[in-house]
């Protein structure tokens, strides 16, 4: 691994503000006040994160959508012109090289949107199967700037600062849309459970004029959302919020060694016509004949606060480990994610959690960990 940690284009800001550390190669703000705070204000409110540290790969060719089939695991063939989906990509064995938002741009034109730290191997997975196709994969990432704007007053912010009602745009699109004077692509999607974008701000290469445009980008979401609660939130906020929300995350829910079944991402998987995504035969065998292991969330009934690699015990027995853990902000509470054999837990089962020696109560649940009626982005109150 080079020891020479990257920055995005608005790491001069994080740095005035925030406080920055180590994350998957790059150097990222984990916050600016309270995490408690910023994870409130993506609840309640707005926060905006910095996201440019994801790799966006451009696709393009005759042959764009076979080649994207034999990657992915969703459906590429049902996804309209500006339509978008989450999905995977795998290895034979049916286990997790990342997750990924796809966009379809045009007719042969797609947007790859993938973690930090799998950038690299994905591209290289891609480039190792472009010569049976006609396509073309083109790494644009340091190009353009990335901006989650999430939250239920998300849409509302962007809309003023575009002098247009962008709820016009539906969830899972992406479109071109001139933001306050900069050109963009308004992909609706989000990883906190909330309403909102990301927002792919163009021509903002890592120079200093293309720096300076991400900032003024940045400075024009504070400044216009000041009436709107907004807060700029860092990788800390990022984390709970997806937590809270019981989505995955790479390198703890996901890895090499599970399969989308197994993470109980079905939305993910579709059992398509051919071509045949790599792993299809491994995932499909999972779906119709069980998994090894599966993927639960609890919440804990005494005090302590859970995190990965922690034991799971059930009749004092252990039957598992924790994959994510960590506060609910909203619950005031500890929560988490974990693997145990099928078959052998359901919602409600009292569990314990081996917090350093200490075994803890919790209690399996299902996500999100908040009422879906009060947060969230299918909120009815």
């Amino acid at each position: 691994m080079n020891d020479k940690l990257e920055r995005t284009q608005l790491y001069d800001w994080h740095k005035e503000h925030g406080d920055v550390i180590p994350f998957a190669g790059w150097e990222m703000p984990v916050r600016y006040s309270d995490i408690r705070e910023e994870h409130m204000a993506v609840r309640n409110s707005v926060g905006i994160f910095d996201t440019s540290h994801m790799f966006r790969f451009f696709i393009t060719g005759s042959q764009a959508i076979d080649f994207l089939q034999t990657l992915t695991t969703n459906n590429v063939s049902k996804l309209s012109i500006n339509g978008g989906h989450y999905t995977t990509c795998l290895n034979e064995t049916g286990g997790i090289h990342d997750d990924l938002m796809l966009y379809r741009i045009g007719e042969s034109e797609f947007i790859w949107v993938t973690n930090a730290a799998n950038g690299p191997k994905i591209y290289n997975h891609l480039m190792e199967h472009t010569n049976a196709f006609d396509v073309k994969v083109i790494d644009r990432s340091k190009e353009i700037a990335m901006i989650a704007v999430q939250g239920p007053k998300a849409l509302q912010l962007l809309s003023m600062m575009a002098k247009r009602d962008l709820n016009e745009f539906e969830r899972f699109t992406c479109n071109p849309v001139n933001i306050a004077g900069y050109d963009c692509y308004l992909c609706r999607t989000g990883y906190t459970g909330e309403d909102g974008a990301e927002v792919l701000v163009l021509n903002t290469p890592f120079t200093d004029e293309g720096k300076k445009k991400a900032i003024g980008f940045w400075n024009e979401l504070l400044t216009q959302g000041q009436t709107l609660d907004v807060k700029p939130c860092g990788l800390g906020a990022r984390d709970s919020t997806r937590l809270e929300a019981g989505f995955v995350l790479y390198g703890h829910e996901l890895n090499e060694k599970t399969s989308p079944i197994e993470a109980r991402i079905p939305y993910a998987v579709k059992f398509k016509v051919e071509p045949h995504y790599i792993g299809y035969d491994i995932v499909q065998k999972h779906k119709n004949e069980g998994v090894p292991k599966t993927r639960i969330g609890f919440v804990m009934v005494d005090r302590g606060i859970p995190r990965e690699h922690y034991p799971i015990l059930l009749n004092s027995k252990v039957i598992g480990e924790t994959s994510s853990g960590g506060i609910s902000p909203i619950l005031n509470n500890g929560i988490g994610l974990g693997y145990v054999p099928p078959d052998t837990v359901t919602t409600d089962d009292i569990i314990e959690i081996d917090i350093k020696g200490r075994l803890r109560r919790a209690k399996v649940t299902e996500w999100p960990f908040y009422d879906p009626e009060k947060y969230g982005s299918t909120r009815t109150g």
